[in-house]
């Protein structure tokens, strides 16, 4: 049994279905069906490890995926998040709910966020400073653009694990003298749904059960994962169950945490692996900003790209 673990491990890494990448954004449906019936049959080569049973549990999960995303491509928007959100918060499969499989509670130390900033006129104090650093206020919505976990209009806070992985973000190859840096001090441990590939490491170390759930984390990950080297419109279908994601945690009644994780997909590109934050901001009608949220962090100023070149202070929100 451990060998033929291993073997399963092998042709998965092999395989690498962490990134999907296409040329073109209709092509991305297409590929995320060619890759899963890829994963489908390595699967059924191990009947050992997967029975019957659990075949139609896949293709129940695979199913979902593909028929919210034609449903959102159809403008049934609506049904497209409901049907996420009991794929995740209300279906169970292998007697358990997708959400908790996913769900994670960590301390992070510190995590990043980078700006290009032409106008230094906006930026004269360190509360000043803090406010342009994190996510765009509710009056300026119009400048949110459509990112993989972020629809159009909604301001997100996006936070990296390191300052490479803001520069691979943001595509910074050479020090510039308006890009920017905030350091963002985590206070407390934070809760997250974590749509990181880490559940594929050792493979062969788990219990069959496990290695099954992880097969339908995979899933739904493939479709988050999705690269569209050539993008020539606004309009990204491959940001369709992604978003579908963010929408289905910000909608759900008193959850305690709005926060999803995943992999940088650009630093991925190039070799290395970084991880990104996205948080979910709660609308406050008497601010501009999620207040609650704000204070999570202190923020302050990167050393090494500091705007106020000359300044040391830390302020404590």
């Amino acid at each position: 049994m451990d060998k033929m673990k291993l073997s399963f491990e092998n042709k998965i890494i092999k395989n690498n279905f962490i990134v999907l990448k296409c040329d073109f954004d209709y092509q991305s449906y297409k590929t995320y069906l060619s890759k899963t019936l890829q994963l489908k049959k390595i699967i059924m080569e191990y009947d050992n490890l997967f029975d019957e049973a659990y075949i139609k549990i896949f293709n129940r999960v695979r199913d979902s995926i593909t028929r919210a995303w034609r449903t959102y491509e159809k403008g049934d928007i609506r049904s497209a998040g409901n049907i996420i959100y009991n794929l995740l918060f209300s279906n169970k499969y292998l007697g358990h709910t997708l959400c908790t499989e996913f769900e994670k509670n960590n301390f992070v130390n510190t995590l990043y966020r980078g700006r290009i900033i032409n106008d230094y006129s906006v930026i004269g104090s360190i509360d000043e400073f803090i406010l342009q650093i994190f996510h765009i206020p509710f009056d300026k919505r119009n400048l949110v653009a459509n990112e993989r976990y972020s629809i159009s209009g909604f301001p997100c806070l996006y936070l990296a694990n390191s300052i490479d992985g803001v520069k691979a973000e943001l595509e910074i190859t050479e020090l510039s003298h308006n890009f920017f840096i905030g350091d963002f001090k985590v206070n407390n441990s934070i809760k997250y749904f974590d749509l990181t590939p880490t559940f594929l490491k050792n493979l062969n170390q788990l219990s069959v059960t496990k290695i099954k759930v992880a097969m339908l984390k995979l899933l739904l990950l493939m479709a988050c994962s999705i690269r569209v080297n050539k993008k020539k419109s606004n309009y990204c279908s491959n940001y369709v169950i992604p978003q579908l994601v963010t929408a289905s945690i910000a909608s759900k009644a008193k959850y305690n945490y709005r926060c999803i994780k995943y992999l940088s997909i650009k630093s991925y590109l190039n070799n290395k692996i970084d991880y990104n934050y996205v948080f979910i901001p709660e609308f406050q009608k008497d601010s501009l900003h999620d207040t609650k949220l704000l204070k999570m962090f202190d923020i302050t100023p990167n050393e090494d790209y500091n705007i106020f070149v000359k300044t040391k202070e830390t302020v404590v929100i």
